[in-house]
C-alpha cells in the first residue's frame, strides 16, 4: 500500500504534464488567428470636467466641448474567442477632421489578452479647431471632430470590427453663465478666461458709461449654479436702459492680442483693461448662437442675442430678439434661444453678447439668461481631394499609334481654395523623352500641358476637370506597361500627395496606318482649270510591315488628281513601308474648267491590299478645296445716242446685261444723270438672279422727256455692281440730245363753294405756265358749258398772255355768272395754245356746283294769302340729305316784292347746325301795311320770294320759290263817299287841318324844351345806367318796325271854320288786355302792336 501511493502520485504528475503540453499546443494554434482570435474596438469614451451635454430633439444626449478644452479619450479594445494564451494588439487613435485629414494620431500596444479580455487606455487631446453645427429650426447638433480608433493584430482575420469612430462636436466658445463677471460680489474670475461682463451703452453707439443692470441670480439655473438677470432682486428692470452682457476677458495691458479688441469705455468702468472677444466671420464657414432663458418683457422692450462692430451703434448691430423663439414666461421654464447669423456676417469681425434695451414706458420683471454656446465651423488650410476617373478596372488594351485618354475630376473638400499639382508617367522610360513625352495633360490651366501641371486654384467645394492623354508610339512592340497619375499639394500647407491612380497598358500586335497632312482643312484655292499640290504623310503605324495604296475621292465631277513624290514624279502603288516608317508625298489636283464656286470636299484613303485585315489607325484624311467666285459680265445698249423733244413723250432705251462668271449673280443698278431735270429712271433697282456663265437680263432706261427741259446734250450713266462683291462693276453711258420744244400747262382749280343762279358775277384765276424750253406767248380760249357766261380779264392784245420765259407762270382771271334756273355741276375748260407752235396746247378745268346738289332740301306745304295788314310768319323745313352733319346759312331774295311788303328770316334761324338726316323749321316773317292792301291795282296779286339754304360744310345751295298772294281790301267810308261822289269832303279837310295844327304845336313845345333855361340841369339818365320803366320791364320785346309811307304832297287848304265833329271811337287791335290791366306805363296803341310779344315773353 505504501508503494502504491508514491506510484499514484508520480502517475498523476505525468498525466498533468501531458495535459499541460496538450493545452499549450491548442492555445498556440488559436493564437495564429481565426474566429476565436477576433480583436475589436468596443468603446470610445470622452472624459472631461469641461465636457457639456446637449439634448437632441429625439431626447438623446450628445457630448460636446469648446475650442481650447482638454479632454481625456479612453479607448477599450476587446479580444474575442476563448484563447488561453495571451496576445497583444496595436491600438491607433486618430483625431480626424471632417474634411478627411488627420489632425493628431497616437498609438499604444495592449498587454497580452486572453480570449474575452479587454484593455483600456487613455490619452489627452486639446481641441484646437472648432467644428459644430446647430440647426436652429430643430435645435439638432451635428458636426464635430471624428475620433477614429483601430486595432491591429496580424492573426486577426475579422476586420469589420477593427475600427470604431466617435464624433465629438467642438464649439467656438461656451460659458455656463454663472455670472462670474458680476462685480457686485467683489469676486471676478481669472483675468485671462473669457466670460460675460455687464456694461451700459448709450443708444448713439458711444462708449460704455456704466456697468449696466445685468447681475447674478442664484435661483435654479439651466446649467451651473447661477444665471444672469437684468433687474434688481424683487424689482422690475429699469426704463430707458441699453445694457449689454459682453463676452470678454480682463487683459494685462491694452494689447488684447489676436481674436480680441479693447473696449475703452468698459475698461474705464471696470478700471482695468477689458478685451472683447471677436468673432472673425472671414475665418468661419458658419456660426450659431444659443442660450436658455425664461421671463417676460414689457411692450417696446426686448432682450436679444447680439453681434456688433465698434461700440455697437444701431447701424452696426445685428440681433435676434428672444421673443421670436417664444420663450417660457414662468420661473424655471428654460427655453432654447437659437440664432444663425451666418448670412449676415459679411466677413467682418464682430463682438458678441446679450443686449437688454427698454424704452421709457412700463417695465416688467425681465428675462433670466443661462447656458451660452457659440457653435461654428472654422476654416482650416488643410484639405482633401475626392478623385474620380474613368479608367477601366482591368486596364487598357490598345494597338500602336493610338491615344489613350483618361478623364478625371477632383473636388476640393476643404474650406479654402486649394493649389494642386497633377503629374503623370508611364513605366516605359523611352516613352518619357523630356523633349517629346508621350503624355499630355489638358486641364483648366490655359498654357501648361506637360507631364506636370499646376492647376488653377480650386475654390472650396468646387470641382476641377482634366484629361490625361497617353500617346502610344507608332510601331511600338507588344508590351505591358503601367500608367500612373497622382495629385499633390502645391500650396504652402505641405500636405504632400493627395491621391493616385494607376492603370495597366497592354500593346497588341496590329497592322496600322497613319495619314496626316500639314495643309489646313481648306487645303487650297483653285480657279477653274488651275492646278496645285497638297502635301501629306503616310506612315506605317502598326508593328508589322505592310504595303499601302493611296487613292483620292472628290465630291465634284471632272476633278483630276494623282500622288507624286516631292520631285513631282508619280508614285507606283502599293508602297512598302517598314513598321514605324513614314514618307512625305504630294497630291496633285486640277480643277475643272467649269468649276462652280464653293468648297469642294475630297478625301485621301490608304489601304493595304496584302494585309488581309482592316488597318488600325487614321487611314483617311478629309480636306476641302475652295473654288473662288469668278465675276465677269458685260452691258450693251440698243442705242447710245438719242434725239428727242421735251414734250412729255417718254423714250425707252433697253440695256442687256450678260453674266459671264461662274456663279449666279444679282447686280444692283445705279443711274447718274448729268442734270436732274432729265428725270430719267431705271425699270428696276437690281437685276433678278442671273445664272452662271450665260445668265442674261434686260433693263429699261426710261426717259420721260419732261416738258420745260432746256435744249442741250444730257447724259445718263448706268452702273451695274455685283451685290456680293461691290468691287465688280460695269458702266454704260447714254447721250440724250434735247431739241427746242414748246409746251404749256394750265392749272385745274377747285371751286370750294356752291353758286346761286342769277347771283352777281364772280371771278377765278387760272395759272398758265410755260413748260417749254424757250420763251413763248399763249392764246387763251374757253370751252363754256350751257347755263354759264364767262370772260377773260387782264390779258394783252386780245386774249393772249404776255411773253413767258420757260417755267414762268401767269394768272389769267375768268369772270363768270350763272343763268337763272341753272342747276348741277358745270365744267369750264380754260385752253392755252402756244404762239410758237400752234399745235401745242393744254387746258385746265374747274367744276362748279350750281344750285342744289340735293344735299340740302327746303320743304314747304303752305300757301300764303295776305288779306289783312300786319305780320305773318310762314314756316319751312330744311332737311340734311348729306352723309354727315353740316352747317347751314339761310338767306332770302325778295325779287322786287318789297314794294308791297317786307320779308325776312327770323334771326335765330339764319345760321344753324343740322345733324345727319336732321331737319329744322325756319320761320319767314312778312309784314304788310294796310295802305298797301287798300291800293292794290288788282283784286289778287301773286308774288313770290326765293329762300336759299347754303351749306358751309359742303358745296351745295338749295332754293325754294315761296308764293305769297295779296288780296285788296276796302275802307268802311268808301260806301258813304260812293253815294255822294260829287259832294265836297269837308270832314277829310277838317281832319287834315286839325292834325297839322297839332303837329305844329307839338314841334313848338319840343323846341322850347330843348332851348329852355333848365338845359344845364338835365341829366343823361341813359348814360348814368338808368332806364325807363318800360325798358326795364319789357326790354326783351323787340322794337316795333318802322314802315315808311309814301309822302303825299297836298295843297294847303283854305282855313274854313267848321263845326267840331266828334272823333270816331278808337279801334283797339291786338290781343285781349290781361285781367290785371295793361302793363305799367303802357298805352293801348303799344299794346296793339306789341301785346302779343309781351304775352309770349311771360310764358
Amino acid at each position: 500500500m505504501r508503494k502504491s501511493i508514491p506510484f499514484l502520485l508520480v502517475t498523476i504528475l505525468l498525466m498533468q504534464s501531458i495535459l499541460s503540453l496538450t493545452v499549450d499546443n491548442a492555445e498556440a494554434t488559436s493564437g495564429r488567428g481565426g474566429s476565436s482570435d477576433d480583436f475589436s474596438v468596443s468603446e470610445i469614451e470622452v472624459n472631461s470636467s469641461e465636457a457639456n451635454h446637449w439634448i437632441q430633439p429625439d431626447g438623446s444626449v450628445v457630448v460636446y466641448i469648446a475650442k481650447g478644452d482638454m479632454v481625456d479619450i479612453s479607448v477599450e479594445v476587446k479580444r474575442g474567442g476563448n484563447a488561453l494564451q495571451g496576445s497583444t494588439a496595436k491600438v491607433t487613435v486618430e483625431m480626424v477632421h471632417p474634411i478627411g485629414f488627420v489632425m493628431n494620431s497616437t498609438s499604444w500596444q495592449t498587454v497580452p489578452m486572453l480570449g474575452g479580455q479587454s484593455y483600456t487606455d487613455t490619452f489627452n487631446w486639446e481641441a484646437f479647431v472648432a467644428h459644430s453645427y446647430l440647426d436652429v429650426a430643430t435645435n439638432e447638433l451635428s458636426g464635430g471632430v471624428i475620433i477614429r480608433a483601430s486595432v491591429y493584430n496580424s492573426a486577426d482575420d475579422r476586420n469589420d470590427n477593427d475600427i470604431l469612430e466617435y464624433t465629438l462636436p467642438v464649439a467656438l466658445s461656451q460659458d455656463k453663465m454663472d455670472a462670474e463677471g458680476d462685480p457686485r460680489d467683489q469676486a471676478l474670475p481669472t483675468a485671462s478666461i473669457p466670460t460675460f461682463y455687464g456694461g451700459e451703452y448709450p443708444l448713439d453707439g458711444s462708449d460704455a458709461n456704466g456697468i449696466g443692470i445685468w447681475q447674478a441670480d442664484n435661483s435654479a439655473s439651466a446649467v451651473g449654479t447661477a444665471n444672469w438677470r437684468h433687474a434688481n432682486s424683487g424689482s422690475d428692470y429699469p426704463s430707458a436702459s441699453r445694457s449689454r452682457l459682453v463676452f470678454a476677458f480682463r487683459g494685462a495691458d491694452s494689447n488684447c492680442g489676436n481674436g480680441a479688441s479693447l473696449d475703452g469705455g468698459l475698461s474705464q468702468q471696470y478700471i482695468q483693461w477689458m478685451c472683447k472677444m471677436q468673432l472673425n466671420s472671414a475665418g468661419l464657414v458658419s456660426a450659431q448662437m444659443h442660450v436658455q432663458t425664461w421671463g417676460q418683457m414689457g411692450a417696446g422692450d426686448f432682450v436679444a442675442l447680439e453681434l456688433w462692430r465698434g461700440n455697437g451703434a444701431p447701424a452696426s448691430t445685428i440681433s435676434h430678439n428672444f421673443v421670436e423663439d417664444a420663450p417660457g414666461t414662468t420661473a424655471g421654464a428654460w427655453s432654447n434661444i437659437s440664432w444663425d447669423p451666418t448670412e449676415e456676417l459679411g466677413g467682418h469681425s464682430w463682438s458678441y453678447g446679450i443686449l437688454f434695451q427698454s424704452d421709457g414706458s412700463g417695465a416688467s420683471s425681465g428675462m433670466h439668461v443661462d447656458d451660452f454656446v457659440m457653435f461654428g465651423i472654422e476654416k482650416v488650410s488643410e484639405y482633401t481631394l475626392s478623385i474620380s476617373c474613368d479608367n477601366p478596372s482591368g486596364g487598357y488594351t490598345t494597338p500602336p499609334n493610338t491615344i489613350v485618354p483618361m478623364f478625371c475630376s477632383i473636388q476640393n473638400n476643404g474650406y479654402m481654395s486649394a493649389q494642386v499639382r497633377i503629374e503623370s508617367n508611364v513605366s516605359n522610360a523611352s516613352w518619357m523623352n523630356p523633349s517629346l513625352p508621350m503624355i499630355r495633360i489638358d486641364s483648366q490651366h490655359p498654357t501648361q500641358h506637360g507631364t506636370s501641371v499646376i492647376l488653377p486654384a480650386i475654390p472650396a467645394g468646387n470641382t476641377s476637370e482634366m484629361w490625361i492623354n497617353l500617346s502610344i508610339p507608332a510601331g511600338a512592340d507588344v508590351q505591358q506597361q503601367v500608367w500612373q497619375i497622382w495629385w499633390a499639394d502645391a500650396g504652402g500647407t505641405q500636405l504632400g500627395e493627395m491621391g493616385r491612380i494607376s492603370a495597366d497598358i497592354a500593346i497588341t500586335e496590329q497592322y496600322g496606318v497613319h495619314l496626316s497632312s500639314t495643309a489646313p482643312l481648306l487645303a487650297a484655292s483653285l480657279a477653274p482649270g488651275s492646278s496645285t499640290d497638297i502635301p501629306f504623310k503616310l506612315q506605317n503605324a502598326g508593328n508589322r510591315e505592310a504595303g499601302y495604296t493611296v487613292t483620292s475621292n472628290f465630291q465634284g465631277d471632272d476633278w483630276v488628281s494623282f500622288v507624286t513624290d516631292l520631285n513631282h514624279s508619280i508614285v507606283q502603288m502599293p508602297m512598302p513601308l517598314a513598321r514605324g516608317e513614314q514618307i512625305e508625298l504630294l497630291l496633285n489636283v486640277t480643277a475643272p474648267s467649269t468649276a462652280t464656286p464653293g468648297e469642294i470636299p475630297f478625301s485621301l484613303r490608304a489601304v493595304c491590299p496584302s494585309c488581309g485585315q482592316a488597318l488600325f489607325g487614321n487611314d483617311v484624311i478629309s480636306k476641302k478645296i475652295d473654288v473662288p467666285v469668278l465675276r465677269e459680265f458685260t452691258m450693251t445698249a440698243e442705242e447710245l445716242e438719242i434725239e428727242a423733244a421735251a414734250n412729255g413723250n417718254s423714250r425707252v432705251v433697253y440695256i442687256d446685261l450678260l453674266n459671264l462668271g461662274n456663279d449666279d449673280e444679282v447686280y444692283s443698278l445705279e443711274l447718274v444723270q448729268s442734270n436732274w431735270k432729265l428725270e430719267a429712271y431705271l425699270s428696276a433697282a437690281e437685276t433678278p438672279m442671273l445664272d452662271a456663265w450665260d445668265g442674261e437680263t434686260s433693263i429699261a432706261l426710261n426717259l420721260p422727256m419732261p416738258v420745260g427741259l432746256a435744249p442741250g446734250l444730257y447724259t445718263a450713266r448706268i452702273t451695274a455692281t455685283s451685290v456680293d462683291d461691290p468691287m465688280a462693276k460695269e458702266q454704260i453711258t447714254i447721250n440724250i440730245d434735247v431739241t427746242d420744244t414748246a409746251a404749256v400747262w394750265v392749272s385745274d382749280e377747285d371751286a370750294d363753294q356752291s353758286y346761286i343762279p342769277g347771283d352777281v358775277a364772280q371771278s377765278m384765276r387760272f395759272e398758265v405756265r410755260n413748260n417749254g424750253n424757250e420763251a413763248d406767248r399763249f392764246n387763251m380760249s374757253m370751252d363754256i358749258p350751257e347755263g354759264m357766261d364767262a370772260s377773260f380779264g387782264l390779258l394783252v392784245e386780245g386774249e393772249t398772255t404776255p411773253l413767258l420765259e420757260p417755267g414762268e407762270s401767269y394768272n389769267v382771271t375768268v369772270t363768270f355768272t350763272f343763268a337763272d334756273g341753272t342747276n348741277g355741276q358745270l365744267i369750264l375748260k380754260v385752253i392755252a395754245t402756244s404762239v410758237n407752235d400752234d399745235s401745242v396746247s393744254s387746258y385746265g378745268k374747274c367744276t362748279y356746283r350750281v344750285g342744289s346738289q340735293n344735299w340740302i332740301r327746303i320743304i314747304s306745304t303752305e300757301s300764303t294769302i295776305i288779306d289783312e295788314a300786319g305780320e305773318y310768319e310762314i314756316t319751312v323745313r330744311v332737311r340734311n340729305q348729306y352723309t354727315e352733319g353740316q352747317s347751314v346759312t339761310m338767306s332770302m331774295d325778295q325779287q322786287g316784292t318789297n314794294r308791297w311788303y317786307s320779308s325776312s328770316i327770323k334771326s335765330s334761324d339764319r345760321d344753324f347746325w343740322l345733324e345727319l338726316e336732321g331737319e329744322r323749321e325756319v320761320t319767314i316773317v312778312f309784314e304788310v301795311q294796310s295802305s298797301i292792301l287798300l291800293t292794290l291795282d288788282e283784286e289778287f296779286i301773286n308774288t313770290e320770294v326765293t329762300i336759299w339754304a347754303v351749306s358751309n360744310s359742303v358745296e351745295d345751295a338749295a332754293s325754294l320759290q315761296l308764293p305769297v298772294t295779296l288780296k285788296r281790301t276796302s275802307d268802311s267810308n268808301d260806301v258813304v263817299s260812293s253815294s255822294d261822289s260829287d259832294s265836297f269832303d269837308w270832314v277829310g279837310i277838317s281832319t287834315w287841318v286839325v292834325g297839322t295844327a297839332l303837329i305844329i304845336a307839338l314841334l313848338g313845345a319840343l323846341l322850347m324844351v330843348l332851348n329852355g333855361t333848365e338845359e344845364e340841369e338835365e341829366q343823361n339818365w341813359a348814360e348814368d345806367g338808368y332806364e325807363d320803366n318800360l325798358t326795364a320791364t319789357y326790354g326783351a320785346v323787340a322794337a316795333a318796325p318802322t314802315i315808311g309811307a309814301p309822302e303825299v304832297q297836298m295843297p294847303a287848304p283854305d282855313v274854313i271854320e267848321s263845326p267840331q265833329i266828334a272823333a270816331p271811337p278808337e279801334v283797339v287791335s291786338g290781343p285781349p288786355v290781361p285781367a290785371a290791366g295793361l302793363p305799367d306805363g303802357w298805352t293801348m296803341e303799344q299794346w296793339g302792336h306789341y301785346g302779343q310779344q309781351w304775352l309770349d315773353n311771360q310764358q
